[in-house]
């Protein structure tokens, strides 16, 4: 049976953490969402199907109607994918666990997106998410993100981002039309260009990296990235990076205390032999 982490309820706020053998390596993994300080209710949601090495985050947009019902749907229907038999024709293969593949992904996130947007549908309700996954394989990590839920690759006391927001300042950014300062105090920061759910098909942004012993993955909302800059949670990580639990569990607490004027959801993995 799969190790499966998830939240369910708004007001749930525990640590969730554990580790497993996995294509040779040991994955040391943990994950944890919080409201913040500002927000009620928890639009976030987590999906950790560690022995598959299936790990996302999804951020329900605040400005629409049901973003709790969005986050949750889309991470649902992800884990269904990953783990409930099903013959229908309309269920894609999940991607070798051994290579990696990129295009069953894109079929992966398409599926996701269609019984997303067929629940909104059937509700009556607008409403959509952003959806950051990684997926393990033997000798790489793949990931699809849409939105601006993030991916980041530690390595070798180096944080870099691996995935680039769909959202309109990083679009102008791009472009030329801001300097990354003005992109990350631009009131528009939070106006996503892609969103699963929200219309009857997506495009997602797929990649594969390597991984190595000593790695260590991140996946997070914006509710910590726009609390954190790239330099904070690069330090908090190095300073805990032996104990993934209570790495995950100082950013959430650094971001709120910064202000905390988002849902919170972070997941760390840390490879090694």
């Amino acid at each position: 049976m799969l190790t499966c982490g998830r939240f369910k309820r708004n007001d749930e706020v525990r640590l969730v953490q554990g580790n497993c053998p996995l294509f040779g390596y040991r994955v040391r993994y943990a994950g944890l969402s919080d409201p913040g300080r500002l927000r009620r209710c928890n639009e976030d949601d987590l999906l950790m199907l560690a022995e598959a090495g299936v790990f996302a985050v999804a951020d329900g947009l605040g400005g629409l109607d049901a973003g709790d019902i969005a986050s949750k749907t889309a991470l649902q229907h992800l884990q269904d994918l990953y783990t409930a038999p099903d013959s229908r024709e309309d269920k894609p293969v999940p991607p070798s666990f051994r290579s990696g593949n990129n295009a069953s992904l894109e079929e992966i996130i398409a599926t996701v997106n269609t019984r997303t947007y067929q629940k909104k549908i059937a509700l009556g309700r607008n409403m959509a998410t952003t959806l950051a996954l990684v997926q393990l394989c033997s000798e790489t990590f793949a990931v699809a993100h849409v939105g601006d839920s993030r991916v980041y690759h530690w390595r070798d006391s180096v944080l870099s981002r691996v995935t680039s927001d769909h959202s309109l300042v990083n679009e102008l950014y791009k472009q030329g039309a801001l300097t990354a300062s003005q992109a990350e105090h631009s009131p528009q920061r939070h106006v996503i260009t892609r969103a699963v759910g929200a219309a009857a098909s997506v495009t997602p942004s797929v990649q594969q990296r390597v991984v190595l012993p000593g790695d260590i993955l991140l996946l997070c909302t914006d509710g910590l990235t726009s609390m954190l800059s790239d330099t904070r949670i690069a330090e908090i990580i190095q300073a805990r990076r032996t104990d993934v639990g209570q790495a995950v569990t100082q950013l959430v607490l650094a971001a709120n205390e910064a202000g905390g004027h988002d849902n919170i959801t972070v997941v760390l993995l840390a490879i090694s032999r």
